[in-house]
């Protein structure tokens, strides 16, 4: 238990010393001297508050990251290091010449582009509306839609589970209640994907709701005050003044939502168990089995690292494409 503590606290002095240290000798090439007292004294306490931050993130993330991408090269035994052989890009081939692997890809696919553009919206039309009430609703709404987000995956997994429930279910009850017949919703290969993707509407949209007010909140009165002196309507106040002086929001907004949902892994593992018929198995969840099933560790580790690629090749094109004319 002694190694970890001495790693973390080694990184910390690292994270503490080393950028200040490179940063004056930066300026010393660059023969800078006059500046060092004025700009480095203050730049060491930022890295000083920051080195506990980044050292625990080196030892947690990035080091992991690059076991993982160590271990996509090899055939990774957990149980003898010396059982270990490195195979080159084998995993990569044959994940890349799995169709199973392109399956989940599609799946996953699938349930990204049906939220995160209905996401984005719904976002930020509640965003507008909630904007339009007294502070004290503002409030109330902001936190009444923020707390799906905070109920544990498993909560919500068994309050999905009663609600689509085959037999009693409430929405079984509801069609019931209108006489139409029931539903096997997790049991049926064309419902099972389309439940998932609707509650995600209903339930994950607390973050894009409280960005997009703040950043719609901050927006001068004095632009909607001349459209309205114009004559402009509400769409084209909505497409000519806040659509485009919210679009850093919306970049925000769709990478992290992006980057969510390539990582969706509870409901295939505790709702659908990829099925039926793996319309729900997806990328993450394959990860899952081939790692923990199927002991294929090189092979998982390979599918995390392009899965890693694939999420950080979209999201700098869709930043591109979005943040053509935004400047930071």
């Amino acid at each position: 238990m002694t190694y970890p503590f001495w790693y973390l606290a080694g990184l910390v002095l690292f994270w503490a010393v080393a950028p200040w240290c490179a940063c004056v000798a930066m300026d010393l090439w660059r023969r800078k001297r006059r500046q060092l007292l004025a700009r480095h004294y203050q730049w060491s306490w930022a890295y000083i508050l920051l080195s506990v931050s980044l050292a625990w993130s080196t030892l947690f993330l990035f080091w992991p990251l690059v076991q993982a991408f160590v271990q996509s090269f090899t055939d990774f035994s957990l149980t003898s290091a010396s059982a270990t052989q490195w195979v080159g890009a084998r995993n990569y081939r044959d994940t890349l010449t799995d169709p199973f692997w392109w399956h989940t890809l599609w799946v996953t696919l699938l349930f990204v582009l049906g939220t995160l553009p209905i996401g984005i919206m719904t976002s930020m039309f509640l965003a507008v509306q909630i904007l339009k009430q007294p502070k004290p609703l503002q409030t109330f709404f902001k936190a009444a839609l923020y707390l799906p987000g905070v109920i544990s995956p498993v909560v919500s997994a068994a309050i999905m589970k009663w609600i689509f429930h085959s037999r009693d279910g409430f929405a079984n009850a509801l069609l019931h209640g209108v006489g139409l017949p029931a539903q096997n919703w997790f049991g049926d290969p064309n419902l099972a994907m389309p439940v998932l993707i609707v509650m995600s509407w209903l339930s994950a949209n607390g973050v894009g709701v409280i960005v997009y007010a703040a950043a719609i909140g901050n927006i001068p009165k004095t632009y909607y005050e001349v459209a309205r002196v114009d004559g402009a309507p509400a769409w084209r106040t909505f497409f000519s003044v806040t659509w485009p002086l919210v679009k850093p929001t919306t970049i925000f907004v769709a990478i992290t939502g992006l980057i969510g949902g390539f990582q969706v892994f509870a409901p295939a593992l505790l709702i659908t168990g990829g099925g039926p018929l793996n319309t729900t198995y997806f990328l993450n969840y394959h990860i899952y089995h081939t790692f923990y099933y199927a002991n294929e560790f090189g092979a998982a580790s390979a599918m995390a690292v392009l899965l890693m690629a694939i999420v950080i090749a979209i999201s700098i094109v869709n930043y591109r494409w979005l943040a053509t004319d935004v400047e930071y």
